[in-house]
């Protein structure tokens, strides 16, 4: 950008971590937002939009654009959809990953001792090797809309119909698909959302710990309470239902938010955590299956019958030329209609 070119490089290291710590400064007031109920459930209703994001630029992008649903660079929306950023956009951060190679000396190790290998002086003998050095950077993206120009180009999300949805989720357990064409719109709905759940049941099954990053960087296990297990499988079901048009009553959800217990902030963090990865795993699965469902009907569609003219056309050669060797087949055989 044109303010980098006139930065020494110096003021460039500080400039990104300024915005790096700033990113994670958001993260931060993200998370005590989360802690009341109600922000919390508008946070649900919008991580079903942010698939491929970790949970912490879910936190990011949510505190930054609440209705943001696709994200990608300036550059980006130019050369891949030739969509144009209005100007003036602010633009959403997103932690990446920046991690770098580097060469460095790094002692040897005597395999069989442990200990390192010395020369006839004492000194420790060491050799190039290539380390990853773990990095991180904030980088700009805007949301699509923020952009003007055909939009047609950009892939939009496909929504199954409830049937659908009941049927993908029913192929993932391993159960007879379900024709619910009939059903009213309110049945539909109710074994929709009963789907989703016994799924989300499923996917708990053996998730009996959280893992929690203590103060000094460490993650740890930590068995979940009956609390932490009921607002995790609440959470992710609303999440679920919230993504796929389900309607549900969030009255429960919201009451095991208002009495989860919040005082440890890496606990709280760590269930969070949890409830983000159970929600997009089970909808990238979801997703999968639905793929998987419509190409099985695609499959299954009748061959489309050729009619008498594009039977004609494709004839056309052999209808015009008299075959004298076969004088007595029937005139639809003639005309290589039969």
């Amino acid at each position: 950008m044109a303010t980098d070119r006139r930065m020494s490089p110096e003021e460039l290291t500080a400039y990104r971590k300024k915005l790096l710590d700033q990113a994670y400064s958001k993260v931060a007031t993200g998370l005590k937002n989360l802690e009341t109920p109600l922000l919390y459930k508008l946070y649900l209703e919008h991580i079903g939009k942010l698939q491929g994001q970790g949970f912490n630029n879910s936190v990011l992008i949510h505190e930054q654009m609440s209705d943001a649903t696709h994200l990608e660079t300036y550059e980006n929306f130019q050369e891949k959809y030739g969509l144009q950023v209005n100007s003036k956009s602010t633009s959403i951060r997103v932690i990446q990953n920046d991690a770098y190679d580097m060469e460095v000396d790094k002692e040897v190790i005597e395999p069989t001792t442990g200990k390192i290998l010395r020369d006839e002086e004492g000194n420790a003998i060491t050799k190039k090797v290539w380390i990853t050095i773990p990095n991180f950077k904030a980088a700009a993206f805007f949301d699509i809309s923020q952009t003007t120009g055909d939009k047609d180009k950009v892939p939009s999300p496909v929504i199954p119909s409830k049937e659908e949805l009941v049927q993908s989720i029913e192929g993932l357990m391993g159960n007879p698909l379900s024709m619910i064409s009939d059903m009213s719109a309110k049945d539909q709905n109710t074994l929709a959302m009963s789907a989703i759940q016994a799924l989300v049941s499923q996917q708990l099954t053996y998730k009996k710990d959280v893992f929690v990053r203590n103060e000094l960087g460490i993650t740890e296990r930590v068995p979940k309470t009956e609390a932490m297990r009921a607002f995790e499988q609440e959470s992710a079901i609303y999440a679920l239902c919230s993504h796929y048009g389900v309607t549900m009553d969030a009255g429960h959800m919201l009451a095991l938010s208002k009495e989860l217990d919040k005082s440890d902030t890496n606990q709280f963090k760590g269930i969070l955590d949890a409830v983000h990865h159970t929600s997009m795993s089970t909808i990238k699965g979801i997703d999968g299956q639905y793929k998987e469902l419509l190409n099985e009907k695609s499959l299954m569609k009748p061959q489309e019958k050729t009619s008498i003219m594009d039977k004609l056309t494709q004839n056309k050669a052999s209808i015009l030329q008299n075959d004298q060797n076969n004088p007595t087949q029937t005139k639809s055989k003639e005309m290589g209609l039969s």
